[in-house]
C-alpha cells in the first residue's frame, strides 16, 4: 500500500495563487499514481488539525514565498519528526533571502551580480555599477516587486515600491545576455536536468510570463556552445552544494561575456502548467508523475539518513 501525503499549498505569501496552482497539479499527480493524498493550507485556522488527521508519511510542500520556503514550514515539520519535500531548514532560509545567499556567492567566489544593500529612507545618489539596475525586495520569488530602472527617480520609486512588500531591499547591477534555468535534483549526489533557455518578448521573465499561457518559450535544448553548458553546469552544481539544498532546486542564470551569472535559486520551483522544472523533466522522460514520487522518495531517504546519523 502506497503512503499518505499531506500536500501543503496556499499559504499568506504573495505568492498564494501559484502555490494553489501547483499544489493541486501535485496532488492530482500523486493521487493518479496511487498515493492516498490530502491538501492543507498552512494560513487555515485548523491547519494543525487538519495534520493531525491526516497522519502523512510524508508533507509534499508546494508553498513558495513566505513562511513556506523560509524555513519555517520547515522547522515546524522537523518538531514532528515528519518528512518533507525539498532543503532544510538552513538552506531554505538562505535561499529565500537574495541578500544573505548573495554573500555567500561572494565568499565562495560563485559568480554574481553587483550589488548595493538599501536602508529604507537612504536611496545611494550613485550607484558603482550605475543604471540600468534591478531593484529586488530579498525575500519574495516569482519576480514580485522586481523592476528595471533606467534613472535615479526610477529607481527611488522602485524601492519605495519593494519596501512596501519586503522589510530588505537590494539594487542589483543589470547584466545583458542569454537567461537560463537549471533544475536540479538529488540528495548528496545531485543531478542536473537539461538546461533551458528562457526567450520572453519584452525581455524580462516577469511574472506573467512565468505564469501566463504563451508568456515565454522555454527551449531545449539552450542555443549555446558546449563550453557555456559546461561552465553552467558546474555553476550550478556548485551552487546547490555550497546552499546546501536537497530535493531539488531551480536556479536563474544569465549567461553574460561567457560568465554563468547567478540571479536567483529557487529551493520550491513552481509546478504548475507553464513551470520550467516539469518541463526540464519531461525532456529527459520523466512525467510529471513521476517528478513528485521522486521528490516524495528523496524526502524520505533524507530523513532516513538524518534519523541514522542520530542514532
Amino acid at each position: 500500500m502506497k503512503m499518505k501525503i499531506s500536500v501543503f499549498y496556499g499559504g499568506d505569501s504573495p505568492e498564494r495563487e501559484v502555490s494553489i496552482s501547483s499544489g493541486m497539479q501535485v496532488a492530482k499527480a500523486l493521487k493518479k499514481i496511487g498515493y492516498t493524498v490530502t491538501l492543507i493550507d498552512p494560513s487555515e485556522k485548523d491547519f494543525l488539525v487538519n495534520l493531525m488527521e491526516a497522519k502523512p508519511d510524508c508533507v509534499f510542500i508546494a508553498l513558495h514565498g513566505g513562511k513556506g520556503e523560509s524555513g519555517i514550514i520547515q522547522g515546524f515539520l522537523e518538531t514532528l519528526n515528519l518528512p518533507y519535500t525539498g532543503s532544510g531548514v538552513l538552506s531554505s532560509a538562505i535561499c529565500l533571502n537574495k541578500i544573505i545567499m548573495k554573500k555567500l556567492f561572494f565568499y565562495h567566489s560563485l559568480p554574481t551580480a553587483n550589488f548595493v544593500e538599501i536602508n529604507e529612507g537612504t536611496t545611494p545618489d550613485d550607484l558603482p555599477f550605475g543604471f540600468p539596475a534591478v531593484v529586488k525586495p530579498a525575500n519574495l520569488g516569482s519576480t514580485i516587486g522586481i523592476k528595471i530602472v533606467k534613472d535615479r527617480t526610477e529607481m527611488l520609486n522602485a524601492v519605495e515600491e519593494s519596501f512596501s512588500l519586503d522589510n530588505e531591499v537590494f539594487v542589483e547591477e543589470y547584466l545583458k545576455g542569454t537567461e537560463v534555468t537549471v533544475g536540479i535534483l538529488g540528495n548528496e549526489n545531485p543531478e542536473i536536468l537539461p538546461i533551458i533557455e528562457i526567450e520572453t518578448p519584452t525581455g524580462f521573465y516577469d511574472y506573467e510570463a512565468k505564469y501566463t499561457s504563451g508568456g515565454s518559450k522555454h527551449i531545449i535544448p539552450p542555443r549555446l556552445n558546449r563550453d557555456a553548458l559546461a561552465k553552467i553546469e558546474d555553476v550550478s552544481l556548485k551552487t546547490y552544494k555550497v546552499l546546501g539544498c536537497s530535493g531539488c532546486a531551480r536556479m536563474e542564470i544569465i549567461l553574460s561575456k561567457d560568465v554563468p551569472y547567478i540571479l536567483d535559486v529557487n529551493t520550491i520551483p513552481g509546478l504548475t502548467n507553464t513551470s520550467l522544472l516539469p518541463d526540464a523533466a519531461k525532456a529527459v522522460g520523466i512525467t510529471f508523475e513521476v517528478l513528485c514520487e521522486k521528490l516524495v522518495q528523496l524526502a524520505i531517504k533524507k530523513c532516513e539518513n538524518q534519523r541514522h546519523k542520530k542514532g
